[in-house]
């Protein structure tokens, strides 16, 4: 997966990422107004520092 994905709840981020076997990062901003699958293979740095994520505070839910 090398596209960004966006979406409305934490909830629909986690099941997109099982139901398509995807793995990746969920990064959901403090107000969780933004809510995107980013691909397994950026760091957490890489997504914090990422346009679309910059100077945004927000938590990663990883696989688990």
């Amino acid at each position: 997966m090398g596209t960004f994905i966006t979406f409305e709840t934490t909830q629909a981020a986690r099941d997109h990422r099982h139901s398509f076997g995807t793995g990746g990062w969920i990064f959901a901003s403090d107000d969780r107004k933004i809510i995107i699958l980013f691909p397994p293979d950026m760091s957490p740095s890489s997504i914090f520092n990422h346009q679309l994520t910059k100077g945004l505070s927000g938590d990663l839910i990883g696989n688990g």
